[in-house]
């Protein structure tokens, strides 16, 4: 039920290659290539991350006529991987290098980490990634890092920017969530994702109508679930979603759940999925005070003003880009 939050923006949790001078890079910073070979590294080891957590035939999915998800993976990868050759270059002038010792050492853990998983051990060996590879995108990062930590060091970020920002954005300082359950009669062909027939769906119509009626006259909800819900994930425990905020499900959903009550049963709402009949459990709200949230408001100013800083060195550098090249790259 809850939206998937886009992937595309798993990239910005960072990737740093080595150039390769033997083949036709995919981008040149600086000066500095950024070889197909790594690039094709970087894409293959993000394509076996989300096909672990989301499934294989996500990267080939269409996300709209003509583009598929891989393709936009692809550039932003492509995107992410220059951003970083800038910021590694300025790291390297400001002197803030990773120092040996511990890029030794977390190379160590991540060498004992990747062998408690054959599979992605076996993955890294099938597709080239050596101990050089690793070692030196390991170094790569904590030079990044240290970059990082250094600009937060040495940026203030004053009181009276932290309380405009607090009044400007209260509303992100709100607890403001529903714990529910709900039973689904879909209307989606579970093999194909398709919409069943009209005759079909009016079926379903039919049985959400039946089953709203017995749960709001008082009848065992989350046996109910078990027994007849088609989310297949939250009717093993009685239809139960946990506690959402708003903008985790579908509108319709949303709209009904957080316009009831601790204990109500809602009509049958019609989604994209099908037929809900949703039971709120539990309600929170909580308005956060200004000391509260001190902390978390100076770290989003410094991001913010560390984004600004990484826009403003890659504006300036030199870069070419070579993204037909890139999306050629077979993965």
């Amino acid at each position: 039920m809850k939206k998937i939050i886009s992937l595309i923006m798993v990239v910005l949790l960072g990737v740093a290659m080595t150039a390769c001078k033997s083949e036709k890079p995919v981008a040149v910073v600086n000066g500095v290539e950024i070889s197909a070979s790594d690039y094709k590294k970087t894409v293959l080891t993000y394509k076996e991350s989300i096909s672990k957590m989301y499934g294989k035939d996500l990267w080939d999915k269409d996300i709209k006529e003509g583009v598929k998800y891989k393709d936009e993976m692809k550039k932003a990868i492509l995107q992410q991987m220059v951003q970083e050759q800038v910021i590694y270059q300025q790291a390297k002038k400001d002197k803030l290098d990773a120092k040996q010792e511990e890029v030794d050492k977390q190379f160590k853990q991540l060498k004992e980490t990747i062998k408690q998983d054959k599979d992605y051990e076996k993955f890294l060996k099938d597709n080239g990634i050596d101990d050089e590879f690793l070692k030196a995108q390991l170094e790569k990062d904590i030079t990044i890092q240290n970059f990082k930590n250094n600009f937060d060091k040495n940026t203030k970020i004053s009181e009276d920017d932290m309380k405009k920002y607090y009044e400007e954005n209260k509303k992100s300082y709100v607890d403001n969530e529903v714990k529910a359950s709900h039973i689904l009669i879909s209307t989606v062909d579970q093999k194909t994702n398709k919409p069943i027939s009209e005759e079909k769906q009016k079926e379903a119509k039919k049985k959400a109508d039946e089953l709203c009626e017995k749960a709001k006259s008082g009848e065992d909800f989350a046996k109910l679930a078990k027994e007849n819900s088609e989310d297949k994930g939250s009717a093993t425990n009685g239809g139960d979603l946990g506690f959402f905020s708003k903008g985790q499900m579908v509108p319709e959903f949303e709209k009904a759940a957080f316009a009831m009550e601790k204990g109500d049963v809602s009509d049958v709402v019609k989604t994209q999925y099908g037929y809900h009949i949703i039971k709120v459990t539990d309600k929170k709200y909580k308005e956060y005070k200004f000391d509260e949230v001190k902390d978390n408001i100076k770290q989003n100013l410094l991001y913010q003003k560390y984004t600004e800083k990484v826009k403003d060195l890659t504006d300036k550098a030199e870069v070419k880009t070579n993204e037909k090249e890139a999306l050629k790259i077979n993965v």
